[in-house]
């Protein structure tokens, strides 16, 4: 008897949680057709493209409202269980408010562990090539790539080519050292080692630099040299601190690269931590509702139910952002931070349901 309940409530709650899932997903892709269609107006590009754009960012869309979405269904949820009188008749055969939840929290956690591991890597994916199809097309100018915590770049300049590798850079001085660059154009071929470097604007200015002419076999040394690039900072910066189209098998490794060329930041591990235990933070999010929902009336207003998930979602939006603040000023550390974000809600859940099973 007991198992049937648990698989009703278990498939009852993923169904719920589809099906906020859908609608909110197609009110939002309406507003991200209109974006999209903004974004790329200039380019005259069709409706296919534009369906096929805003279809890119649905991942990412989804990644966002998941916690709405919990809340929302969780509400509803909990509203039917109270019309069908399913609610009390569970009460009655010895079932606690906790004893309802398990499935209820189980069914959240498998969601929270599919977006994690499939929706995530996904959005990553998606955002790339909406980014590759929407930006400018510098490919013909320069790439830049991390391999092995290193940086590679090749830049193009008329006939001339730049295979430019910084193994030591801080990029926020913009400063670098053991510069290594080969140079290959239809008149000559050169090989450069700098000792240090700087980047200013498109210009790199070499330090202590020793070259290797492979035409004409010559080796030299000279105190300074100006290359000039098609890159500058921003450039370098922007193509990895987009921390956000990072799947999450590669936020270690991405924080190991950040630090080395000091872009490292307390927001960015907020971010990966909030991302990696999202699964426990939906099922302390469905466990405050469940506190609120379960003293809801028979037959309960459908826009008040609605009025009410909005209003929590929108203050632990705000709860988020207060402490997203503190930590990005460095108030307090990031795990700290994390722990405020789960703990105040878990205690407001814990306190709901102690008032209720005391009722």
């Amino acid at each position: 008897m007991k198992n049937k309940i648990s698989i009703y409530l278990f498939s009852t709650k993923i169904k719920y949680i589809f099906l906020t899932l859908l609608f909110i997903s197609l009110f939002i892709q309406i507003i991200n057709l209109l974006e999209v269609a903004k974004i790329i107006e200039a380019n005259n590009s069709n409706l296919i493209s534009i369906l096929y754009l805003s279809f890119l960012k649905l991942p990412t869309t989804m990644l966002e409202i998941i916690p709405f979405v919990i809340i929302i269904s969780t509400a509803f949820f909990y509203r039917s269980l109270i019309t069908n009188n399913e609610l009390i008749a569970m009460r009655n055969i010895g079932y606690s408010i906790i004893d309802i939840y398990k499935p209820v929290g189980f069914a959240i956690f498998i969601i929270g562990i599919f977006f994690l591991l499939i929706l995530n890597p996904l959005s990553a994916s998606f955002e790339k090539v909406f980014e590759s199809q929407t930006s400018k097309d510098v490919s013909s100018l320069y790439s830049i790539n991390i391999k092995n915590n290193e940086i590679w770049v090749k830049n193009i300049n008329k006939n001339k080519y730049n295979y430019i590798k910084f193994s030591n850079i801080d990029l926020k001085k913009m400063t670098a050292s053991d510069i290594k660059i080969i140079e290959i154009s239809d008149s000559i071929n050169n090989f450069y080692l700098a000792k240090n470097g700087t980047l200013k604007e498109k210009n790199l200015e070499l330090h202590e630099v020793s070259y290797f002419n492979v035409d004409g076999e010559k080796y030299n040394n000279i105190k300074y040299l100006n290359l000039n690039i098609n890159f500058n900072n921003n450039d370098i910066i922007n193509s990895i601190s987009n921390y956000k189209f990072v799947p999450f098998y590669k936020y270690n490794k991405h924080l190991k690269s950040l630090n080395k060329f000091n872009l490292y930041s307390s927001e960015i591990s907020f971010y990966y931590i909030t991302e990696i235990f999202k699964p426990f933070f939906l099922i302390i999010l469905g466990f405050i509702v469940m506190g609120f929902a379960s003293k809801f009336k028979r037959n309960e207003n459908f826009f008040k139910i609605l009025f009410f998930s909005i209003l929590i979602g929108f203050s632990f939006f705000i709860f988020k952002e207060i402490i997203t603040f503190f930590t990005v000023s460095n108030y307090f550390p990031f795990w700290f931070a994390y722990v405020i974000l789960l703990g105040v809600p878990l205690i407001i859940g814990l306190y709901q349901t102690i008032k209720i099973e005391i009722r």
